[in-house]
């Protein structure tokens, strides 16, 4: 049996999507959500930064972007393009697996100095409840570390 992806790779990204998008409840929570936002992970196990956009529209997810580049590297100097993305975060990997682990909560990213949240804070609380989904659905899969 084959060990299943590491979080953070092309191969992790890939099966959440198709996950998120046989999940019934994002369906009916995304109606009326159409926009794209950037996840930004520093510093991975391979010694890698990555950069992964979505488009969410009306319920529906797509990984439409990934880009890897090394760590502490130019790929996470690049400024937000608030005309094509709703909001980005950015996070060093264990911040991102005690997030997944669920032992850093939303209000602890908030508050600390690794987790960077950028864009439109407004919208996103008003879709927060497709937010968490996505995340209780991600956080449920089965994935590796290291």
């Amino acid at each position: 049996m084959a060990e299943p992806p590491r979080i953070w790779t092309i191969e992790f990204a890939e099966k959440m999507v198709a996950t998120l998008n046989a999940d019934a409840k994002l369906k009916k929570l995304g109606r009326g959500l159409s926009d794209s936002i950037q996840l930004r992970c520093k510093g991975t196990p391979d010694g890698l930064d990555v950069c992964a956009s979505y488009r969410l529209h009306e319920g529906s997810i797509e990984l439409s972007n990934w880009e890897e580049g090394p760590a502490g590297g130019p790929l996470l100097a690049q400024p937000l393009d608030k005309n094509r993305f709703l909001a980005r975060t950015t996070a060093p990997y264990e911040i991102w697996i005690a997030m997944d682990k669920k032992e850093f909560t939303v209000m602890d990213a908030i508050l600390s100095p690794q987790y960077k949240f950028e864009g439109a804070k407004l919208k996103v609380l008003r879709h927060v409840r497709v937010f968490i989904r996505i995340s209780d659905v991600a956080q449920a899969m089965e994935k590796r570390y290291y």
